[in-house]
């Protein structure tokens, strides 16, 4: 893997855990139902995950895109 991939991923994995860090933060202050944090766990999660694909999927057109030129 190239490292400036690896280094994308780095960027978007603290990027991810700093929105995780700030819902949990948030679901401690607001609301500490079992059910509404779960929610929330969730939601970051499938949140996470779109972005990494979405990343995945740029990468891979960029990647495309740049040796079609060649």
């Amino acid at each position: 893997m190239p490292r400036a991939e690896l280094t994308r991923m780095g960027i978007a994995f603290a990027v991810a855990l700093v929105a995780m860090s700030y819902l949990a933060i948030d679901a401690g202050l607001v609301d500490l139902s079992s059910g509404a944090i779960t929610k929330r766990i969730e939601i970051a999660q499938a949140s996470i995950a779109d972005a990494a694909m979405s990343q995945h999927q740029l990468a891979s057109a960029v990647q495309a895109w740049t040796h079609r030129d060649r």
